[in-house]
């Protein structure tokens, strides 16, 4: 058994009424430590009962942070870095006998929890879901300039202004994670991809540790054959980033190759795009099914043979992945980044719709592929167990308390 900090206190400034990755991510992990036998608190800004709605269960205790306003369009809960939150944070933290505070955000809330937590010489560990944020308004560089207004003004940081993407906008959205990350001692990263463009922005202490999900019962099983046509799902945010748009194009115009009933499409999620997605759509084999419960998503993707991920250059470490290769499914994506999980269940398809189109025509052909990309997938899904997770974790927050203390004692030396 792991010795070590066994009292979390995960942070997060995200809403959990709405499970996007990051969250899924936290509540997932919170479930893998408490079952490995660590104490875990949970702060957010979220009520108690849309945090038992994400699914985080019994023997966790919840603290919500009340949001001072909702930022439109993204429903990002706004809680700023305030004296009086920092009081209630030193509260917690003390009352719980916290030993080591987990982030999984990068506004108000974090920023306030890693300041708390220095001033109690506690190890700060942050888990950072996107270092490629990116936008498309304009212009650029007023929108840099706002965002940096906006972060310095909810976490009482100063802004960051490493060049982390040729557009200012990007660049900004991006050194607000760096900002933040800054204020740990230990950053963790999903994915080897990831981690290598933190340390190349000049963080020293990063881990890669994947992302992990809960089987929902026994072990799934690999397809031995593709029975009817063939069916893709694809899961997301329907946003720009995840080019919900080019899959549905794609998949229409493999679907006029190949004939009626040779190619099903589904798409699980809500967002900006889910209107011109049906629209694109027309009258193709596609179900739209807009946003479902997390507990419905092993069902789906059950119901499939592929799980569809066409972002490309946005996404860290996505838990579409991790959620296909523990259903025994494998995965049609896009973007040679990414790695963890993909070694076998993975099929790499061009980013481009033409590309896209021509490759969903080839695998309606050759069931074979799917069928061996789905068998790939018993090897792989260890890599995201909940035990293997929870025990790296561990032994990176024994690691990290063990180097501030050494740090510490220094200093007072």
């Amino acid at each position: 058994m792991t010795v070590g900090p066994r009292r979390v206190a995960v942070v997060c400034d995200y809403a959990l009424d709405y499970l996007g990755g990051a969250q899924t991510a936290l509540v997932e992990q919170v479930a893998a430590l408490t079952a490995h036998g660590a104490e875990v608190v949970v702060v957010a800004p979220s009520s108690a009962s849309a945090a038992v709605r994400a699914g985080l269960g019994e023997g966790v205790t919840y603290d919500r942070v009340p949001a001072r306003w909702v930022l439109p369009g993204l429903a990002l809960p706004v809680v700023p870095n305030s004296a009086s939150l920092r009081r209630r944070l030193a509260a917690v933290l003390t009352e719980r006998r916290i030993e080591v505070v987990q982030l999984h955000s990068e506004f108000g809330v974090a920023a306030a929890a890693a300041a708390v937590a220095a001033d109690l010489g506690l190890p700060v560990v942050h888990t950072v879901h996107t270092f490629f944020w990116q936008t498309d308004l304009r212009p650029q560089r007023i929108v840099a300039a706002l965002v940096r207004a906006f972060h310095r003004g909810i976490t009482g940081l100063r802004p960051t202004r490493v060049h982390l993407a040729d557009r200012p906008g990007d660049s900004a959205l991006r050194n607000m994670t760096l900002g933040v990350a800054r204020q740990a001692d230990l950053v963790v990263s999903p994915s080897a991809h990831q981690a290598a463009r933190l340390r190349a922005a000049g963080l020293e202490h990063v881990a890669v540790v994947p992302n992990t999900v809960t089987p929902p019962g026994p072990a799934a099983q690999p397809l031995e054959q593709v029975d009817g046509p063939l069916r893709v799902v694809w899961i997301g945010r329907c946003e720009p980033e995840k080019r919900v748009l080019p899959f549905v194009r794609a998949l229409t115009g493999a679907q006029r190759r190949l004939g009626p009933g040779r190619l099903h499409g589904v798409v699980v999620g809500d967002g900006s795009q889910l209107a011109a997605a049906r629209q694109a759509a027309g009258d193709a084999e596609i179900e739209f099914l807009g946003r479902q419960e997390r507990d419905r998503i092993p069902g789906l993707l059950a119901g499939a043979h592929l799980a569809a991920l066409t972002s490309y250059g946005f996404d860290n470490q996505p838990m579409t992945i991790v959620e296909a290769v523990t259903a025994g499914r494998g995965v049609l994506y896009c973007d040679p980044a990414l790695s963890e999980g993909l070694a076998g269940p993975g099929i790499q398809v061009p980013v481009d719709e033409e590309g896209m189109s021509a490759a969903l025509v080839d695998l309606a052909g050759r069931p074979d592929l799917v069928v061996a990309a789905s068998g790939a997938t018993e090897r792989a899904r260890a890599e995201f167990a909940p035990a293997t997770h929870a025990r790296r974790m561990l032994e990176l927050y024994t690691d990290v308390t063990v180097r501030t203390r050494a740090a510490t004692d220094v200093r007072v030396g």
